[in-house]
């Protein structure tokens, strides 16, 4: 395949000194760059599910999400707006606790079509999985031998599928793979649910995550469940003391350094 990758780069730097002694620089570099795909004959059929001509990389192909359905009702009132299949092209029965996918192509059914460039079904390009606007932030002070440095790096852009069982918990693999993250526990429960019949839960219509099934029909590719992957992190912090010239000179040392140095101990992300 054949690649063009563009992209620009700014870096700015500020350095002062009181007069008090107290010296201070900041410096701060941000860039971005996306690679196009000028030539790709391997993918003649325009497939979505790999490189495409003309297209950027990193592209993320879903479908788009009206929302989970809180009730039996309103999934029939949604799938009555489907007279050409519903959502069967996805799976079968469709409860409350289910997604409802949007028609984007206004067939009347909800699909992926031929999977391909001219026939993506109700899929379109919902993210991309590049990162993007690239930065880093490196603050730091002295002041009578005191020093301090702060060094920040991240990605202000970039949108994620994991749509693993590490986020849904069950899927079509079966229950010995399921994973019962408390971090992920958000979800749908009615009074039709075993475990709010049984007295284990309370009922939980406005959840995030769909009812946990062993099939993938509510994990399909979408963007209701699209991570952001942005993130800052504190890469590097440096808190130090440099002893006197005139006080190490004495025990034939040039120059002593007293610090402490700590490596990636925040990061702030929604992922």
């Amino acid at each position: 395949t054949d690649l063009r990758t563009s992209g620009w780069e700014l870096a700015i730097s500020w350095n002062d000194r009181l007069e008090n002694g107290f010296s201070y620089s900041a410096k701060v570099n941000l860039s971005d760059s996306r690679t196009k795909i000028t030539r790709y004959p391997n993918n003649p059929t325009g497939s979505i599910d790999t490189y495409i001509e003309g297209r950027y990389t990193g592209e993320i192909w879903g479908f788009t999400t009206v929302g989970l359905a809180k009730t039996d009702e309103e999934m029939a009132n949604h799938l009555a707006t489907l007279p050409n299949g519903g959502q069967n092209a996805l799976g079968n029965d469709w409860k409350a606790g289910d997604i409802m996918y949007a028609d984007i192509n206004g067939d009347g059914k909800i699909s992926a079509g031929e999977g391909t460039v001219d026939d993506p079904g109700d899929k379109t390009v919902i993210g991309n999985k590049t990162p993007r606007y690239l930065f880093g932030i490196d603050l730091s002070s002295s002041w009578k031998g005191f020093d301090v440095r702060l060094f920040f790096q991240g990605v202000m852009k970039r949108d994620f599928w994991q749509g693993s069982t590490y986020l849904f918990g069950a899927a079509s693999n079966g229950q010995w793979w399921s994973t019962g993250l408390s971090q992920v526990s958000d979800y749908f429960r009615d009074e039709n649910s075993w475990s709010v019949q049984n007295g284990y839960q309370e009922p939980n219509t406005d959840s995030y995550l769909p009812r946990p099934l062993y099939k993938d029909k509510n994990q399909k590719t979408q963007t209701r469940y699209l991570q952001n992957a942005a993130y800052i992190r504190l890469k590097n912090i440096q808190i130090g003391y440099t002893f006197p010239a005139q006080v190490t000179a004495k025990w034939g040392i040039n120059k002593l350094r007293l610090y402490f140095s700590g490596e990636n101990l925040w990061t702030g992300t929604s992922l």
